[in-house]
């Protein structure tokens, strides 16, 4: 099992991206610290080497990179600090490897609608979704796909909406707002964007607790950003952390 400092590089990644992580892990039990922060770190690897690299090539040659650490994790033979951690666990990682490879094909993924959008994203999320209830020992729905999703989207604001993809936002709101570079045209833009995602996310009851308080976290950083570019720590997490373990130990 890896662990040590190889480990905890990526595991501090995501907490410094995402510090409501910090608060999430007071509340995890201990003996699944490690674990959940080393799924998040991992999710936000595979993010970013999927969605946030603008240079093709490279992206491309990432992506696939991770795709066969995917595969290799389901027979334990995973290089990567974090997929050598979770391997021993098992899991469906291989059927994640080839839905990740779907969408890897895809990007930039550009679409008309919102719905559009998440609909092409859902098999990946399904695959994720189901490799989480596994390491986690709890269940997976349709609402923790589409959670997933949500998650993907938001961390990508506000910077990526000036990216190689537009933060891929769908093609009927780049029409109504087609001068990103304008400030008050980005403003409105990002308030439209993020009234869609909250409006779906809004909707979602995922089945297991990480999931729930990811989803919680999620929708605070869409309350914030339609504001300004960074969230801050309240004790609104802490709260939203208490309630999503607090429900998954008395499942």
């Amino acid at each position: 099992m890896e662990s040590g400092d190889s480990l905890r590089a990526f595991t501090g990644k995501w907490h410094a991206a995402w510090p409501e992580q910090d608060v999430l892990a007071v509340f995890v039990p201990a003996g699944q610290r490690e674990l959940v922060s080393a799924w998040g770190a991992l999710l936000s690897e595979l993010h970013e080497s999927l969605f946030c690299l603008e240079n093709d090539a490279v992206r491309q040659a990432k992506s696939a990179w991770w795709i066969q650490e995917l595969q290799a994790m389901s027979g334990q033979s995973a290089r990567q600090p974090l997929a050598r951690f979770l391997q021993v666990r098992d899991a469906p990682f291989s059927a994640m490897a080839a839905a990740m490879a779907e969408v890897a094909a895809l990007v930039p993924v550009k679409t008309a609608r919102t719905d559009e959008l998440f609909r092409i994203l859902t098999p990946f999320a399904e695959a994720v979704a189901a490799c989480e209830a596994e390491l986690l020992g709890t269940r997976s729905g349709a609402a923790d796909a589409q959670s997933i999703i949500g998650q993907w989207l938001s961390m990508r604001m506000p910077h990526g909406l000036a990216a190689f993809d537009r933060a891929t936002v769908p093609m009927h709101l780049l029409a109504r707002h087609p001068v990103l570079a304008d400030s008050e045209t980005a403003k409105a833009m990002r308030r439209d964007w993020l009234r869609e995602l909250q409006g779906v996310l809004e909707l979602q009851q995922p089945e297991n607790w990480y999931r729930r308080a990811q989803l919680r976290f999620t929708l605070r950083r869409i309350a914030v950003f339609a504001h300004r570019d960074t969230p801050k720590i309240g004790p609104g997490h802490a709260w939203d952390a208490w309630r999503s373990v607090r429900s998954g130990l008395r499942a």
